[in-house]
């Protein structure tokens, strides 16, 4: 009987006969089906009629290089997954890699197994459903696997399991509501209710309404008995956003139910007990309302029992290609549209965009481009429809606050792949340095420069 591997394509280009022998064999062993061959202008004539999964191709070839190979293919199948082999490490192949889209790269020399290991994360990311642990938790609507994402998927699954308030902080568009609805649906309250309220889309009455209920008759327009949130969420979470922007007569009454877990409807007499757990966000600076006496500390003590930021797209470049992806599926079939392929040079400019409103703005822009696309590829035309909101044209490498600082992206990228050669040598910064061809002084340097802790790798 076939191994469920053999159903993984994979083609390895690479000049030296020796080594693409050794790689053959190595993974054809492990079950995938594996061809391969000595350049990359025959690898692009073998794609012009086969697909396959994955491709590992050597940088430098004579003819085609890995690179130009790699962009070629992006725009031919984007889908396929690219592991890149060079001899000749450096932040530079590091960030080129990422803008076309790699999904990895490994340095000569390297062991067979750790090229396996690689291939075999990819396979299981295609077909395997790994299952949640508190090691490496699965989150798979949680879209990214830059350090940051992959410290929320840590803290939420070590923090579901209980009943602590938390308080989960961000900027506009960034993802809170998603990673409150996570923490449910890994809690114990995951089969009650996930209930949501905006405390900024509705006026105090309202507000207080929707959360408390009313009696009927309690208010002119009040003709029937009214179930608030805070009822309904009974045995369930209680997703209070923008909580920031509620008012300070609300925030006394809010504090109160939460000391007595009991409440009155409006115009009603009788104490109503509701067991929930309650999650709030904020893209304020609580500290400072509190400052100004526009929120009351004993709240905020209150419901930031656990804190938990997420950080803005602009700081994790990295997961941009991967959000990308994930939303061009999701949106394409949604709007009856085949899954467009996307130029190097536009997802280079995706990346280096500042994206102020977060993944709702890449959302949203992805979405209009589906709209707007006659052929089904993403170009430069993408930037240049009038239609398109006025943000939109300033994805320009030349004009984003993320290309003037390319400091900063380039370092972000150190220190992921650090993180990643520490993860890989198991901790051990000897090896770990070896891998990254660096000398083990300089590893401990960007160990401090970056504050790169154990549990980020460990």
């Amino acid at each position: 009987m076939n191994s469920p591997k053999s159903n993984y394509t994979i083609l390895i280009v690479e000049d030296n006969q020796s080594m693409r022998d050794g790689l053959l064999a190595s993974l054809q062993k492990e079950g995938y089906s594996v061809a391969g061959v000595a350049d990359g202008q025959e690898a692009w004539s073998l794609l012009q009629n086969q697909r396959f999964d994955l491709i590992i191709t050597d940088i430098k070839m004579p003819g085609l290089d890995g690179l130009t190979l790699m962009k070629k293919v992006k725009n031919l199948a984007p889908m396929t997954n690219i592991i890149l082999i060079t001899a000749f490490p450096t932040v530079d192949i590091a960030v080129d890699a990422m803008k076309c889209g790699a999904q990895d790269f490994i340095t000569k020399p390297f062991a067979l197994a750790e090229l396996r290991q690689k291939v075999e994360a990819l396979y299981r990311r295609k077909f395997v459903q790994l299952k949640p642990s508190l090691s490496e938790p699965e989150f798979p609507d949680l879209i990214g696997n830059s350090p940051a994402i992959r410290q929320i998927r840590q803290l939420i699954a070590k923090i579901a399991p209980g009943d602590s308030p938390i308080l989960i902080t961000g900027e506009s568009g960034v993802g809170k509501e998603l990673v409150a609805r996570l923490i449910h649906q890994a809690s114990r309250q995951k089969n009650g209710p996930f209930l949501a309220v905006n405390c900024g889309a509705l006026t105090e009455t309202l507000l207080e309404s929707e959360l408390f209920g009313h009696e009927k008759g309690a208010f002119t327009g009040a003709h029937k008995t009214h179930i608030g949130k805070f009822e309904q969420s009974n045995s369930g979470t209680l997703f209070l956003d923008e909580i920031g922007d509620m008012s300070t007569a609300l925030q006394v009454k809010l504090l109160r139910v939460l000391q007595t877990k009991q409440f009155q409807r409006v115009g009603g007499e009788k104490f109503i007990a509701s067991d929930f757990r309650l999650i709030c966000a904020t893209n304020k600076n609580l500290e400072k309302k509190i400052k100004d006496g526009e929120f009351r500390s004993d709240l905020y003590y209150r419901i930031n029992v656990i804190p938990l930021t997420i950080p803005p797209l602009r700081e994790r470049p990295s997961d941009i290609p991967l959000l990308v992806e994930h939303l061009l599926r999701l949106k394409a079939d949604r709007l009856g549209r085949k899954i467009p392929r996307i130029e190097p040079s536009v997802m280079a400019r995706l990346i280096s965009y500042s994206w102020p409103g977060n993944v709702r703005e890449l959302e949203n822009f992805i979405e209009r481009a589906l709209v707007f696309i006659e052929e089904d590829i993403f170009s430069e035309k993408l930037f240049n429809f009038g239609d398109l909101p006025e943000n939109t044209s300033l994805l320009n490498q030349t004009d984003t606050p993320a290309a003037r600082d390319l400091t900063a992206q380039i370092s972000q990228i150190e220190r992921e792949m650090i993180i990643k050669a520490l993860r890989d040598q198991h901790g051990v910064k000897q090896r770990a340095a070896e891998q990254l061809r660096i000398k083990p002084s300089t590893l401990y340097y960007k160990l401090d420069k970056y504050g790169i802790k154990p549990e980020e790798y460990e």
